[in-house]
């Protein structure tokens, strides 16, 4: 049996497909995680918007939904939708809750819409049209939704047929590695992808792959990657500094010495353009794919709660916080944060891609706030920088998330235990929190959300306290 899901693992990873068919037992079954579970809900929203737009339609009773093709040599598709026409064919269309049609790896919906043409011509159906029906990105939310603006219907018949050759001569290559009894299990294609590409599988087809390797490496692919394989060099001790860059050259050096890398320069160069007070912003976003609020589209992320530690000269630490209690434009958010920041002092973030980008945003929505959004999008400088180029530890494995830095410089401090540990674990923790209806289970998400965000706050205090006894310790 080859499902569309099966098929793009197929496109990503070969061997990966096979192994989950032939030894589910030893398959490292990734875990369904909530950001999985959320895009899986998210679908199910649009597809019901889908529909009730449909009934609308002179030819609803010839629309259908979930229709399922399976062909002899194993080939099964579950249709979002169909459409019957007067000559006998069909038009298909493959819902996504995306705010456009995605062309590429790893998830390319081009070529689900090709594997159910397919599938459905070879199960005895002829095929007209094929339409990839996603969100639009240019609705704005007034009211009510309006299935009408929301939803973008993408005829993509030529694209989509121009990829049916190709997609069927995979589709054969697929189903007769299926009928293999064995294969050479030492080792699969994702050795030439970088880490973020690998399959689920990837340890068990390359056991040998050290802990701390070249996929340590941030942006190695490529013909560098490439050249390093083939050379069956893995290690990082078997590559020269003069072999990689800059911001890859740190990594090498704290893996061959055997301790961390620091750069007491770059350190101080950071710490001298710093202005006191220090504020320490991290925002929390709830991100949907059916805007939630008036005034937003789909997949835009929107604000609802900050944390704010604020370090003075003296070493005195103040907290301010909010959160917003129900769905709503972040105009109380920018109030309150107008109210807890002042003029002076510089605004410290990590990944202030991230904060700039929805201060950027807040600016844009509450022109009356803009001169203090911008003027912090001005004043916010990235922690996550030292640790790029100036403290690199190997542990961190090439990794310059909070997450991996913080048990390594602050082991003191951890998000273990808590009810809420992560970002999306926030979203999913604040959409629970306005809905709920019992006071007391209310109030549990309440206290897990502030403090989730506190400790993230927390957490750059206590690591830039660290890269500071650096510089005083020289």
């Amino acid at each position: 049996m080859l499902s569309k899901t099966d098929f793009i693992q197929y496109l990503n990873c070969p061997k990966s497909l096979w192994l989950k068919q032939h030894k589910p037992e030893v398959y490292p079954e990734g875990e369904f995680s909530d950001f999985a579970q959320k895009l899986a809900e998210e679908g199910y929203q649009v597809e019901g918007y889908v529909r009730q737009l449909v009934q609308g339609w002179p030819d609803a009773a010839s629309c259908s939904f979930q229709d399922v093709f399976e062909t002899n040599e194993g080939l099964h598709a579950r249709v979002d939708m169909l459409r019957e026409n007067e000559d006998g064919t069909i038009d298909i269309f493959e819902i996504k809750s995306s705010t456009s049609v995605k062309d590429g790896n790893p998830h390319n919906q081009l070529k689900d819409a090709a594997f159910q043409t397919i599938a459905a011509t070879r199960a005895g159906r002829g095929i007209r049209n094929i339409f990839i029906v996603h969100l639009n990105k240019d609705y704005t939310r007034d009211g009510e939704i309006d299935p009408g603006e929301l939803l973008v219907f993408a005829d993509e018949t030529v694209r989509v047929k121009g990829l049916l050759d190709e997609t069927e001569q995979e589709i054969t290559e697929a189903l007769s590695l299926l009928n293999e009894a064995a294969i050479d299990e030492r080792s699969c294609n994702c050795l030439n992808l970088s880490r973020s590409h690998h399959c689920d599988s990837f340890d068990y087809f390359n056991p040998g792959i050290p802990e701390y390797s070249i996929y340590s490496l941030p942006r190695l692919f490529g013909r560098k990657l490439e050249k390093f394989v083939a050379e069956g060099r893995f290690g990082l001790e078997q590559i020269e500094l003069e072999e990689v860059s800059r911001l890859q050259q740190p990594i090498v050096r704290a893996s061959n010495v055997e301790n961390p890398f620091i750069d007491i320069a770059d350190i101080k160069n950071f710490i001298g353009v710093l202005a006191y007070p220090l504020y320490f912003l991290d925002y929390e976003t709830y991100l949907s794919a059916i805007p939630i609020v008036n005034g937003t589209g789909p997949q835009q992320q929107l604000p609802f709660q900050f944390s704010l530690h604020i370090l003075h000269e003296d070493g005195r630490l103040d907290h301010i916080e909010y959160l917003a209690d129900r769905p709503e434009l972040p105009r109380h958010l920018v109030k309150a944060l107008e109210g807890a920041i002042g003029a002076n002092g510089s605004i410290i973030t990590w990944n202030k891609t991230f904060e700039n980008a929805r201060n950027n945003e807040m600016a844009n929505a509450f022109p009356e706030n803009r001169d203090f959004l911008l003027g912090l999008v001005e004043r916010t400088v990235d922690l996550m920088d030292v640790f790029k180029t100036g403290y690199v530890d190997i542990r961190f494995n090439g990794s310059t998330s909070i997450k991996k830095v913080l048990p390594v410089v602050v082991p003191d401090l951890s998000y273990e235990g808590m009810e809420i540990g992560d970002g999306t674990a926030a979203m999913d923790g604040w959409n629970k929190m306005i809905n709920e209806t019992d006071r007391e289970k209310q109030a549990r998400l309440r206290r897990a959300l502030l403090e989730y965000c506190k400790l993230d706050t927390l957490a750059m205090v206590r690591i830039f306290q660290f890269v500071e006894g650096l510089v005083k310790g020289d």
